[in-house]
């Protein structure tokens, strides 16, 4: 019996963060759909079903705070993880006051991110 993978959407506007962080989720067995826009992310998250989204913040047109927000207000029920390089205080707090599961810094985080996402799922 084909055991169903959990799938991911992940959100980033730099296509090498894109493939770098598809590879390694896939390769600690997950599915991973990914998107260069808030909006291309809508389009997918109408259309399909995620177990999870990763999204970074700092975005041209729409930011990931927005895209929170544009899924907050669709009644998209399914945990957030910001991944971002913009990881001081304000933003941390900020990602969690809005309703993120998580908050990963991409230059302190990144290696544990299959392991952050599992430990999301369960507890989601």
């Amino acid at each position: 019996m084909k055991q169903n993978k959990e799938r991911i959407l992940f959100v980033d506007d730099e296509v090498i963060t894109l493939k770098i962080t598809r590879k390694l989720l896939e390769s600690t067995g997950f599915d991973v759909e990914i998107c260069k826009s808030s909006a291309e992310a809508m389009e997918k998250l109408s259309a399909e079903k995620f177990d999870l989204v990763i999204i970074d913040i700092s975005m041209p047109a729409l930011s990931g705070f927005d895209l929170l927000e544009l899924m907050q207000s669709f009644d998209y029920q399914v945990p957030v993880i910001f991944l971002s390089a913009n990881d001081n205080d304000w933003t941390i707090k900020e990602a969690l006051e809005m309703g993120a599961n998580r908050f990963v810094s991409k230059e302190k985080e990144f290696n544990s991110l299959p392991e952050i996402v599992k430990e999301t799922l369960a507890s989601a």
